[in-house]
């Protein structure tokens, strides 16, 4: 990468950096706000103080408001706003990861993860850069494509706000990637099933392991298979298994109270297909649309899996076809999952590294680098909207823009597999 946009990139996140020390530590009223220190800080505390049963609502809750997590959450930031509802839907296991940074205050809380979470982001545009740079054709990506990358401003949002997008989310799925274009599948399975702690990550790792295994490279199911079972049982044995159960009781509450507009949700953010859909709907033909609409999401969600499944078996390079794949099951993720908020969206930080880490043959060069453009403008104009106008924000209609976008994704897998078969000597393998 150039020498003058690794500057750029340099002081983007070091004046980044600046505004989240000032925020987190002189803004009280503001940063108490943050999604991390309302869910995981608090999550945290709880698990410290040995009141983890305090986590989730009763089983015949109808709604998260009055629960003990929410009066907890109100208790340690005495800054939050009386009308903010706290809410954990995450499994025990995760609240027992922020324990330590429960300890400190809650804007060195915050700040703290918001550093794990840049380090996270860079490390992740590292593994890329340093498979690329083993391969026939690398490009000039490097660990300053981690700044860069703040220029998608979801991702930027959900660092600022402190989601596990990053930490559990992007850098499972991208760590990986790196583990299975190295052919050690086993290891890429693993890492990948640690996404199961931000789910909406996992979903592109999982339907990556299928196109590897209809490629007879069945390690990576085995490896989410056996990172899995190792989750459910250290959440068991450091837990209860009543805790789990209430877990799982509170994600069906989840669903129910995300699908309602009474309920508060953030209409404007809830970025997914399936359930920008549904909130269009009234709430009495949820029983009879609901099913149709998740069916329509599990048929896009398999022809972009068709697509990589047939990308995986091509006789493509290992690099070539791995990343065109993992792009393509990337832009299907918020036409799949309910549950993608548009700081979810922080998961197109990967896509970006694949698609800027190799040169690409001359008849997907374009294709690929138009992709990752359109992509990053239409993301970051809905992100401008929502921060100037929220009022004018539509996201039925971003999201039938991001539907269009995955559609050219599909475009593009097959322009590979029409075009890499009628030209052979770019179908080279990829130095060890």
């Amino acid at each position: 990468m150039k020498k003058n946009l690794s500057l750029i990139a340099f002081g983007w996140g070091f004046l980044l950096i600046l505004l989240f020390i000032y925020g987190d530590l002189t803004q009280p009223k503001f940063s108490q706000q943050a999604d991390y220190l309302m869910t995981y800080h608090t999550a945290g505390t709880l698990v410290r103080e040995g009141k983890a049963s305090m986590l989730y609502p009763p089983a015949d809750a109808t709604s998260f408001m009055d629960t003990e997590f929410d009066k907890t959450a109100h208790r340690i930031l005495p800054y939050l706003p009386a009308k903010s509802l706290a809410e954990y839907m995450y499994m025990p296991m995760v609240a027992g990861l922020f324990v330590p940074f429960s300890i400190l205050p809650p804007g060195y809380s915050l700040l703290a993860w918001q550093i794990v979470s840049l380090t996270a982001l860079a490390y992740s545009a590292f593994l890329i850069s340093s498979h690329a740079s083993h391969t026939d054709e690398p490009s000039q990506l490097d660990i300053a494509a981690g700044w860069i990358s703040l220029t998608l401003i979801p991702l930027a949002i959900s660092i600022w706000i402190g989601q596990l997008s990053v930490v559990y989310g992007l850098l499972p799925l991208i760590g990986g990637l790196y583990f299975v274009l190295k052919r050690k599948d086993l290891q890429g399975g693993l890492i990948w099933s640690l996404a199961l702690i931000k789910p909406q990550f996992f979903i592109p790792a999982a339907m990556m392991a299928v196109a590897l295994a209809s490629a007879k490279r069945f390690k990576p199911i085995i490896g989410i298979a056996c990172g899995g079972i190792a989750i459910v049982i250290i959440n068991l044995l450091l837990f209860s298994p009543a805790l789990f159960s209430e877990w799982l009781t509170t994600l069906k509450l989840a669903e129910a109270v995300y699908s309602d507009l009474k309920f508060g949700v953030a209409q404007h953010l809830a970025t997914s297909l399936p359930r920008s859909i549904i909130l269009l709907l009234p709430v009495a033909q949820h029983a009879v649309f609901k099913p149709l609409i998740y069916a329509l999401s599990a048929i896009l969600g398999g022809i972009g899996l068709f697509v990589a499944c047939r990308l995986v078996r091509s006789s493509l390079a290992d690099s070539y076809k791995i990343s065109l794949a993992a792009i393509i099951c990337i832009f299907a993720t918020p036409m799949i999952v309910p549950h993608v908020f548009f700081y979810d969206y922080a998961i197109f930080a990967a896509a970006g590294f694949l698609a800027c880490a190799f040169k690409w043959p001359e008849y997907l060069e374009w294709r690929v680098r138009s992709l990752t453009y359109a992509s990053w403008v239409v993301m970051n104009l809905y992100a401008v909207i929502l921060l100037t106008k929220k009022d004018l924000a539509i996201p039925i209609i971003f999201v039938l823009i991001m539907l269009e976008l995955y559609r050219r994704a599909l475009v593009m897998g097959n322009a590979a597999l029409k075009y890499g078969n009628e030209q052979p000597e770019i179908a080279k393998t990829d130095k060890p």
